[in-house]
């Protein structure tokens, strides 16, 4: 051993053993990175919310860095040996994460977004040969060809490169559809959890703590009078000293909750609204959540209290920190969405390491049971992998409370005679454009509408005449669940029928988000790939396909009988119209028309499509 990859290793040992890492962080980078010195490629590191994440990725940092040859060590291009990835496009969170690892000069952080771009500036003479994927439950579903990239470039370009996958919720990351499935056999992947330190405050603790208050289907809606809402505004006025509220509503429903809250004698300068772009609330008064952490630290200094009012899919990266989660006083959740969403959201904000056991919780209590003894079996299972047994246990904790999974959109077909089933997908390789979109209201009120007026197009106006007939063959119109376009319309037409669970479950591929994602793009004069806006099924392909329409209808019926909201209401249609620069209809149709083939993109994934993959796993997202 040299001198100078001494001198390497204590840079790396001082961050390692520094005051930055606690003890249950450096376990679980330990445990992963024994299981990749015994062969297996990826590890899924089950970490509860606020536990610590980002000082688990330090440490795997740390210990990739320290894995190197001490002639390695010492070569200056070679320092960049780990890459981090971040699922979500948000640059706040992106900054976050170079903060968090700064410490750990070989690390290069990126987002899936900007992979090859990576790859590229940082890795030009030797390729990663470490993978860190931070909340890993977003790569996958109905938008997994994020992970598909990262597969197989591992499988095709860089074999030896181990991955690390970290999240609170990885259980839709684990059972991906087919190709997107950390779960491939040459990964070997097993599961580390995370045993965090007895000062940890997390959603278990609470549940054990009876901090957590049970919001039924008829009571979710903080918009609606109930005893549990006049209870929640209650404890709030009536707590002693400085503190806060926390309060998470639909996008549309932000101003609504603002005026529920003054009506109950809530002082206007109490209230902050987080959020960007709200249909319901002028942009001049919306806040940061810097100005709202800002704003608390001076009411501190008049034993003053606040009330945060989030909207939905704005839950993930958010850190109020160590001080405020103190102080803080209640939390409601309106959200409707799966256990993921649950947990990840207002209650999964409040957990870490403190002592508030003071603190109430109003959110979906059979959500957080289930998560909870989800946690239990994760905690006793840790360095497994027996992925199928833990997908039996995740069956029976969803029959046992009654909800409906862990994840949208996962869901692993049936062994038949211990025989694995083999899953066909049609070659998709084919890239196209997106010629453009059209939004139009279905006018259903009037049987003899003619959309000349709204389009030239002659294949645009019979797609919209094909979608009318499946809304009023029965008559006038009326809510009804299963619609579909069928015989000959359906090798053209793409059609999703949004409904009241599907327009926006607070996630980035609700029928809503993706919508606005790529009329957006499409506005801003971007080029946009129209397979990305098809994302046809296993049986379809985007060449047999020249529309995509998504039709937003009050008449859109659910088909699961326990959701909260199964069709759209006239605020969700007056939200999404407003956001198409539509007058308020009770239909709206926004139409994608495919453009041109492209060759060069066809060329550039055609490697990386399988045509047949053996899985028992199959994706069922509700887009």
């Amino acid at each position: 051993m040299t001198d100078k990859s001494i001198q390497h290793r204590e840079k790396v040992n001082q961050t390692f053993n520094g005051s930055a890492l606690h003890n249950h962080q450096r376990d679980a980078a330990q445990r992963t990175f024994t299981h990749f010195q015994q062969g297996v490629k990826a590890v899924i590191i089950a970490a509860e919310m606020q536990s610590g994440k980002s000082g688990i990725a330090l440490a795997l940092a740390c210990l990739q860095r320290n894995s190197l040859s001490d002639e390695d060590i010492c070569q200056r291009n070679l320092l960049k040996d780990t890459l981090y990835l971040v699922t979500m496009a948000d640059v706040a969170l992106l900054e976050q994460a170079k903060t968090d690892l700064s410490a750990c000069p070989n690390v290069a952080v990126s987002n899936f977004i900007r992979f090859r771009q990576v790859l590229a500036v940082h890795f030009k003479q030797h390729p990663p040969k470490l993978i860190v994927i931070d909340e890993c439950h977003y790569g996958s579903g109905a938008d997994a060809v994020r992970y598909s990239l990262i597969f197989d470039y591992l499988e095709q370009e860089n074999s030896g490169c181990r991955i690390a996958f970290i999240s609170a919720t990885p259980f839709s990351a684990l059972y991906a559809a087919g190709a997107d499935s950390i779960l491939r056999d040459n990964f070997h992947t097993r599961l580390v959890f995370h045993k965090t330190s007895h000062d940890y405050h997390g959603i278990r603790q609470m549940h054990r703590q009876q901090q957590i208050i049970k919001l039924d289907e008829t009571q979710r809606n903080f918009c609606d009078e109930s005893l549990l809402q006049r209870r929640f505004i209650r404890q709030f006025q009536e707590a002693k000293g400085p503190g806060w509220a926390l309060v998470r509503v639909p996008g549309n429903s932000a101003n609504q909750a603002r005026q529920i809250l003054l009506a109950q004698g809530v002082q206007p300068e109490q209230i902050y609204i987080i959020g960007q772009k709200l249909s319901d609330v002028a942009d001049e008064e919306l806040s940061s959540i810097n100005d709202f952490k800002r704003a608390y630290e001076t009411a501190q200094l008049f034993d003053d209290k606040l009330i945060a009012i989030t909207v939905a899919g704005f839950r993930a990266g958010i850190n109020f920190g160590q001080a405020m989660k103190e102080d803080l006083i209640a939390t409601w959740d309106s959200t409707i969405a799966n256990i993921a969403a649950v947990v990840q959201a207002n209650i999964g904000r409040a957990c870490g390491y403190h002592h508030n056991t003071r603190a109430k919780h109003y959110t979906n209590l059979d959500a957080i049971r289930a998560y909870s003894d989800l946690l239990d079996h994760l905690e006793s299972h840790t360095d497994s992998d027996d992925f199928a047994g833990l997908h039996q246990v995740f069956e029976a904790i969803c029959r046992r409370y009654q909800v409906n999974g862990f994840d949208s959109g996962t869901h692993i077909a049936p062994q038949v005679e211990a025989q694995v089933t083999l899953s066909r997908k049609q070659d998709d390789s084919d890239r196209y454009w997106t010629a453009g979109y059209l939004a139009v209201p279905g006018l259903l009120h009037d049987p003899d509408a003619d959309f000349q007026t709204h389009t030239q197009d002659v294949e645009l106006r019979e797609a919209i005449q094909h979608i009318r007939h499946e809304l009023l063959k029965d008559g006038d119109p009326a809510r009804k669940k299963g619609r579909a376009l069928r015989g000959e319309h359906q090798n053209w037409i793409k059609a999703q029928w949004v409904n009241g669970v599907t327009y926006d479950d607070h996630t980035d591929s609700c029928a809503k988000q993706r919508t606005l994602r790529f009329t957006q793009a499409l506005d801003a004069g971007d080029a946009v790939i129209f397979n990305t806006i098809v994302n046809p099924g296993g049986g379809e392909t985007t060449k047999d396909k020249r529309v995509m329409a998504s039709i937003f209808s009050i008449y859109n019926l659910s088909g699961q009988m326990d959701a909260f909201k199964r069709a759209m209401d006239e605020d969700d249609m007056a939200e999404i119209c407003s956001l198409m620069s539509v007058p308020y209809t009770d239909t709206l149709i926004v139409l994608f028309k495919r453009g041109e083939f492209s060759a060069k993109l066809t060329t550039q994934h055609s490697e990386q499509e399988l045509e047949i993959k053996h899985t028992r796993i199959r994706d069922r997202s509700v887009f």
